[in-house]
């Protein structure tokens, strides 16, 4: 007990020493927590980003179709199969839909382009590309042949709300289909690729100037969400068992995409090894610096019969104090700057980078709470080299050191 009231007045004596490592601890785990939340935030969002704009949960697909992508690879007996896979228990939206590659031309120019064929009220239930719309509307009224393109593709083709552009594609019996459709609406996300090379029509208009009906893809999204797809899928296994069928989750069809949530992080833990490192040595250092001032104090107290135990113990606890009130100090900031960002988002430049949005929303992460235990065990390891200096001081040599 006296020790501990002893290495909590030893933090207060050099406030200014005691104040500097503090802040640094502090803002160092700031520096770190808030870090882990702006890379947790961005990849976060970059996949929920993906997942409601084109790929959803799940995908049915006939096997081949995603090497092919040839128009003959459509689902067949399509509607039995929606049927099941919209009554799965953990089905929340489905969505039939047809997938064709084909060249959108205007005037001035053409761009090759993935057309997204579907019927909007159940697309809605899977992705949210209306909530992208930066003008116009999103399949309104009853007009044929509208279609949604993204802002690149609209640049590109030097179109705007209500202009013709004429899609191209191989029809179903190898014939070419041209059909000229009216831009309905236009979308902006934080791709500029998937914005210049993806479009959306209505599958009903497709089959008309098709003259059949046939889809390639159903989506859905699952009511465990889009971290957890693997029941949804194991579920639709079980219940179609035609062999013909690819079931995949998103994690499956785009594992680059998984990929990149999992490097995340390990970039994360990488700058937080860092930066522990730092403050490691900084913590070394400044509690070097002070077993060295204070040699004379300490060769007092074993010389009055205080043993090199409490002594240890003395400097090692005066280490976890500093490192507490720092770590309380850098969390509550953390949590602070995280809420309040998280809400309001922080924008860090004028328009997208490389597909990541300019607005990052930062997570909390997961190792919230490990993380200050780290911060705490590397103070512990920091303080132990000063501390068994200390315990080495001879006592008859430390009461004449003079400093």
């Amino acid at each position: 007990m006296m020790i501990t009231k002893i290495s909590w007045r030893n933090v207060w004596r050099n406030k200014m020493r005691s104040g500097i490592l503090i802040a640094s601890i502090a803002i160092g785990l700031l520096g770190g927590i808030f870090t882990m939340a702006l890379i947790t935030g961005m990849m976060e969002s970059k996949v929920q980003e993906s997942l409601i704009t084109d790929l959803a949960h799940v995908q049915i697909h006939k096997t081949g179709f995603e090497v092919n992508n040839s128009f003959k690879d459509s689902i067949p007996n399509y509607q039995a199969i929606v049927k099941i896979a919209e009554k799965d228990s953990l089905t929340k939206g489905c969505s039939p839909r047809v997938i064709i590659n084909g060249m959108a031309s205007s005037a001035n120019d053409s761009q090759g382009i993935k057309i997204i064929g579907m019927d909007p009220n159940k697309e809605k239930d899977v992705t949210e590309i209306q909530s992208f719309l930066i003008e116009g509307d999103y399949f309104k009224g009853k007009r044929k042949n509208q279609i949604v393109i993204g802002q690149s593709l609209a640049k590109k083709l030097k179109v705007k709300i209500r202009s013709k552009i004429v899609i191209a594609y191989m029809g179903p019996n190898n014939e070419m289909v041209n059909t000229a459709y009216r831009v309905a609406g236009i979308f902006a996300t934080s791709s500029p690729d998937f914005d210049k090379t993806v479009a959306f029509t209505q599958s009903k208009d497709m089959w008309r100037n098709a003259g059949q009906k046939f889809i390639h893809e159903i989506a859905m999204t699952s009511i465990e969400g889009g971290s957890n797809p693997n029941g949804l899928r194991d579920h639709l296994k079980s219940e179609i068992t035609k062999k013909d069928l690819n079931i995949q989750t998103w994690r499956e069809i785009m594992p680059e995409l998984s990929a990149l949530a999992e490097t995340g992080n390990t970039n994360s833990y990488i700058i937080l090894g860092i930066i522990l490192f730092a403050l490691g040595f900084g913590i070394l250092n400044s509690m070097t610096m002070a077993i060295w001032e204070r040699s004379r104090e300490l060769g007092v107290l074993m010389a009055v019969g205080l043993n090199r135990t409490k002594v240890f113990t003395m400097i090692v606890l005066e280490t976890i104090y500093i490192s507490l009130i720092g770590g309380v100090i850098g969390a509550g900031l953390s949590i602070g700057l995280i809420t309040y960002y998280g809400e309001h988002g922080l924008k860090y430049s004028e328009s997208s980078i490389a597909g990541f949005s300019n607005v990052v929303y930062p997570l909390m992460p997961d190792s919230f709470i490990p993380l200050f235990f780290m911060i705490l065990v590397t103070a512990i390891v920091s303080a132990l080299p000063p501390a068994f200096r200390a315990i080495r001081l001879n006592p008859a040599e430390a009461v004449r050191y003079k400093g």
